[in-house]
């Protein structure tokens, strides 16, 4: 925590001063841009809102960097501000050092610059990148993702536990109406065999007493025929 609070003023006040001198000399930094006030112009003409005026635009910029650069020192929106300097950073330092356009006299001196100022941009993406220990944004996605995949595995487990004891269930009704029925079907096959076997002992009753009848009879008409 102390290292950031030492850190972040040392970082941002190379910014502030850098918008205080396009503020009060912004001809001076139009200078070191070999052609702006051309591409600026053919710039205005494209792309709405951007002054024509290179004086104004460097001034702009001066106050983009003062405001950034003083969010970024009092720990204010860090990240953000770190972030606004860090694009502001790539075209100054490029347009102040074009190494490949000076002379190879001046091409050591501008090196080292593009150096220094590449130092200071790899400065400003460390604190552009710095949650202060809180999980980054990549991480809180990631987090969230796994939260969503065991939520939705779970759900689909709890899901399919249901239906398998829905199917459980169901099976069981079946078996359960598969067993009444064979039993209601057992009943009456029972009882029609017993209604069957009464039908059948009464007619061999029957017939029975017919033919002991009969027989009756004959023996009764051979006794007569034999006395006579």
């Amino acid at each position: 925590m102390i290292l950031r609070r030492v850190a972040r003023p040392l970082l941002a006040a190379v910014f502030v001063a850098d918008g205080l001198r396009a503020l009060r000399r912004p001809v001076a930094e139009i200078e070191n841009l070999p052609g702006a006030d051309e591409q600026l112009e053919s710039l205005a003409t494209k792309v709405p809102y951007v002054p024509a005026d290179a004086a104004l635009l460097v001034r702009g910029i001066g106050v983009v960097k003062i405001g950034a650069g003083v969010l970024l020192g009092l720990g204010v929106a860090p990240r953000v501000a770190a972030t606004v300097l860090a694009v502001l950073q790539v075209p100054t330092m490029v347009a102040n050092h074009p190494v490949w356009a000076v002379p190879a006299d001046q091409r050591k001196e501008h090196l080292a610059g593009l150096l220094q100022d590449g130092a200071v941009l790899g400065g400003l993406l460390l604190a552009a990148s710095d949650t202060e220990g809180k999980p980054s944004i990549a991480w809180r996605v990631n987090a969230a993702s796994t939260r969503g995949a065991k939520a939705t595995k779970k759900a689909t487990r709890k899901a399919g536990s249901k239906a398998r004891r829905t199917v459980e269930h169901k099976v069981g009704e079946v078996e359960r109406s598969v067993s009444r029925a064979e039993s209601k079907v057992e009943k009456e096959l029972r009882k029609r065999a017993r209604a069957l076997e009464k039908s059948v002992d009464a007619a061999t009753s029957q017939v029975a007493a017919g033919v002991e009848g009969t027989v009756h009879k004959v023996r009764k008409d051979v006794r007569a025929a034999v006395g006579s």
